[in-house]
């Protein structure tokens, strides 16, 4: 095989792997697949292991043709079944995720992330101008400077914090096949890295929508 014609093989291959390999989710906006036309897909409240889901009350529905469908970023799996966690109008409740599939990406710069981790427990809420991080000792509330994607793309989110003693911080929210926070059955769609002078926290976010 000629080198050139070579190279663009494994040029293609890389590519259809990384395709492979990449999240299912289009930063958690979907369409509804596999639902029969005059049909609606269930929205649920929260699934629980050893149970089905006519165990499971239905909150809402949505229709079988829907785009845009909201999620969170929070799923789990039950009976070898993965569950997204999804808003519809008012309602946040939970569909079988084989009904979903990611819709086109948008922008979530403007979107509030609730993110938390362990050792110590603490969590960060981030929004386009303010936030509030906490410990298991205090609470302080933060202002967001800046939130800028990455360049020439949506993702990750970069944020310019400062507490209210003047500190400085940065955080960043990354897109990812799953975060587990260790203490939950629930996987996430988000990562946040958020660090000051001293110390660097790792954790799992969803979205407040």
């Amino acid at each position: 095989m000629p080198a050139k014609s070579h190279a663009l093989l494994t040029i293609t291959l890389l590519g259809s792997l990384l395709a492979l390999a990449a999240p299912a989710s289009a930063f958690e906006t979907y369409k509804v697949v596999g639902v029969a036309a005059g049909d609606k897909l269930a929205v649920r409240e929260e699934p629980e292991e050893g149970g089905k889901p006519t165990d499971w009350k239905e909150l809402a529905s949505i229709p079988a043709d829907a785009t845009n469908v909201l999620g969170t970023g929070r799923s789990k799996e039950i009976n070898k079944q993965r569950w997204s966690e999804v808003v519809v109008g008012s309602v946040t409740g939970w569909v079988n995720a084989r009904f979903l599939t990611a819709d086109d990406p948008v922008d979530l710069k403007g979107e509030i992330f609730h993110c938390a981790g362990t050792e110590p427990f603490w969590g960060v809420t981030l929004s386009p101008k303010a936030g509030e991080f906490s410990d298991p000792d205090s609470k302080s509330k933060l202002t967001v400077e800046r939130v800028h994607p990455s360049v020439a793309r949506l993702f990750p989110l970069l944020y310019r914090l400062r507490d209210e003693k003047g500190q400085s911080l940065r955080a960043t929210v990354t897109h990812q096949q799953w975060c587990s926070d260790g203490m939950s059955d629930y996987d996430y769609a988000f990562q946040v890295l958020l660090s000051d002078d001293e110390n660097l926290f790792e954790g799992c976010c969803f979205l407040k929508r």
